[in-house]
């Protein structure tokens, strides 16, 4: 008897513990940026836009998810286009790594949410913790771009 409860004393110790280091990963896992400004500004060539936006990031280092929300208003059209494209420094353009034309809402103001992983393939966490990554939206009157947020978690 004496050995059964000794037992279940450390089966409730270990379990403790585990959770305990669970909440300590996941305190530690997760880095998020908020208001991320979009702007015509941002995007190369820079376009002259009343369009603006924000985007709210956050990554799990853990899980390797990237979580992204893009609001946006006053587009010159609708989104034709949206992605995040890397590796870029600000000011640089560079190929689509993730494209999520078909899911974001076709209006000229709205807003979208949505996960990706960070598969060390198309989204490098290397690059993506140095801010190498940017989000964009594509008009019909910007084909290359109407507004833009780089990717930044200081």
């Amino acid at each position: 008897m004496k050995n059964f409860k000794h037992f279940f004393l450390m089966a409730a110790i270990c379990s403790f513990t585990l959770l305990a280091c669970k909440k300590n990963c996941d305190d530690h896992c997760v880095i998020a940026k908020k208001g991320l400004s979009m702007t015509g500004s941002q995007e190369v060539p820079m376009k002259k836009t009343a369009a603006y936006g924000t985007a709210d990031v956050s990554y799990d280092k853990c899980s390797k998810k990237l979580t992204f929300t893009i609001s946006w208003k006053h587009l010159s059209g609708v989104p034709v286009g949206s992605h995040i494209h890397g590796t870029a420094a600000p000011g640089v353009n560079a190929s689509v790594k993730y494209n999520f034309t078909s899911l974001i809402p076709k209006a000229t103001s709205g807003t979208f949410t949505n996960t990706v992983m960070v598969d060390g393939i198309a989204i490098k966490e290397d690059s993506l913790l140095l801010g190498f990554y940017y989000l964009n939206i594509h008009t019909p009157a910007n084909p290359m771009g109407e507004i833009r947020a780089q990717i930044e978690f200081r």
